[in-house]
């Protein structure tokens, strides 16, 4: 087995090993390289000319051809598409690999934006008949079938097996935490953090962050432009934000196809142009504050630590540790009785890896109510709040009772053990 990593993003190049990892423990052999070198050497050369380009894209695919023959390798596993780079490797039907699996990890438009390729047709691509897909979200699922992609299966994230045995005591039990980033890089507004100030509702500040979003469409690019030749477009992101605001966890690219029935001018002008999911993503953004303003609630009391990018959270008004290092992760988890957990809005998955790594640890997780969450962990092993002020309750009830939270995070490992494991997703993969 083929395990491509992005040694650039410390998150995914963790998960990758756990894969290999994972694939060593069920009796496969597992060769990992990363892919980061190679896809900024396709955007190096993009600009030098087409002779130079394809030049290069013949030497890599010889190069990594070669690999593929030396090690005998049969199935190419990636997180996203790490596995894509050109379209002349994997996936020729003569070619020795048979199979070629992508763990959805980060949302489909972050990874073309930011892996540069040689020049190809994704969609044709990650629609070749040895891909196969897995989603942990609708959302995901979604977006892949909207650019026509026919193998998809859902399959949530996982915990790797070494955290099952982590045993290091619980040193806090005053506290809960937090482990990780606001989410998205950009401050809140001032309104926003006033609203937060004054304890606001996640509701109300998901009102705000799609007026916010409304009223900087037509004053900043590339939406202006869009504006320009097609108006009705901001009626239909509208809709589709407010149909966001009822249903906080549905699909935003399926939010975005229903409100199209009422503006098919404008539904039409964004799919011919590429646009859906940079369109999905302003819908995904109404959710921005969700994750940010969890923390701060908790946090305003007195009852969480934070560890993150301190300059990121530092807009929020909130003193973070700093990022914990993964190596110490399973350490961190262990040393809370509890841990706050919440997702990235621009995934559109709300069962995070994190959801299943506390649970590893023997920890109780606190999560806002959501399909996928319910669908892995039932309540009494997870706390599964409907909304900010439930979750609230729930997090001073484990401060009085650190005993309970402990005595449910054990029940959350026994399942994770038994289900949860990068193990049991792969044994799917190739059963």
């Amino acid at each position: 087995m083929l395990v491509l990593a992005n040694d650039f993003s410390l998150a995914a190049a963790k998960t990758s090993r756990h894969l290999a990892l994972a694939l060593n423990r069920l009796g496969y052999t597992a060769v990992v390289r990363d892919t980061r070198l190679t896809r900024w050497g396709a955007g190096e050369v993009a600009n030098e000319g087409a002779p130079r380009r394809e030049a290069f894209e013949a030497a890599v695919v010889a190069k990594w051809a070669k690999l593929v023959k030396d090690y005998g390798i049969d199935a190419v596993i990636s997180l996203d598409l790490h596995w894509l780079f050109s379209s002349r490797l994997f996936l020729n039907p003569d070619d020795p690999v048979k199979q070629v699996h992508s763990f959805w990890f980060d949302d489909l438009r972050s990874h073309l934006l930011t892996a540069p390729m040689f020049p190809l047709d994704p969609r044709a691509a990650m629609n070749a008949p040895k891909v196969t897909h897995h989603c942990y979200g609708e959302g995901q699922a979604e977006e892949l079938r909207l650019l026509g992609v026919a193998k998809i299966r859902r399959s949530a994230l996982a915990a790797p097996f070494d955290y099952l045995s982590a045993d290091e005591p619980c040193l806090h039990r005053d506290k809960l935490a937090f482990v990780g980033n606001p989410g998205l890089p950009t401050p809140p507004s001032v309104g926003a953090l006033a609203a937060m100030d004054r304890g606001a509702s996640l509701a109300e500040l998901r009102s705000r962050a799609r007026q916010e979003l409304l009223d900087d469409m037509p004053r900043t690019e590339p939406t202006a432009d869009w504006l320009r030749q097609v108006p009705a477009i901001l009626d239909l992101v509208a809709a589709a934000m407010e149909k966001r605001l009822a249903a906080p966890h549905a699909s935003a690219v399926s939010l975005l196809v229903q409100a199209g029935r009422d503006f098919p001018e404008a539904f039409d002008f964004l799919n011919r142009g590429g646009l859906i999911l940079d369109a999905a993503l302003l819908v995904k953004l109404v959710n921005r504050y969700d994750r940010p303003a969890l923390v701060r609630r908790i946090w305003k009391r007195g009852w969480l630590d934070v560890y993150g990018t301190p300059e990121q959270w530092k807009p929020f008004g909130i003193d973070a540790r700093p990022t914990v290092l993964f190596p110490r992760l399973a350490s961190v988890y262990r040393s809370y009785a509890a841990h706050l957990n919440a997702a990235n809005c621009a995934r559109d998955a709300s069962a995070n890896e994190k959801l299943f790594e506390i649970a590893a640890c023997a920890r109780l997780s606190l999560n806002l109510d959501s399909p996928d969450v319910r669908a892995c962990y039932p309540d009494g092993e997870i706390v599964l709040a409907p909304d900010d002020q439930a979750l609230e309750a729930e997090a001073e009830k484990i401060l009085h009772d650190p005993d309970a939270a402990l005595a449910a995070g054990e029940k959350a490992r026994a399942r994770t053990a038994r289900e949860h494991l990068w193990e049991n997703r792969l044994e799917k993969v190739f059963a």
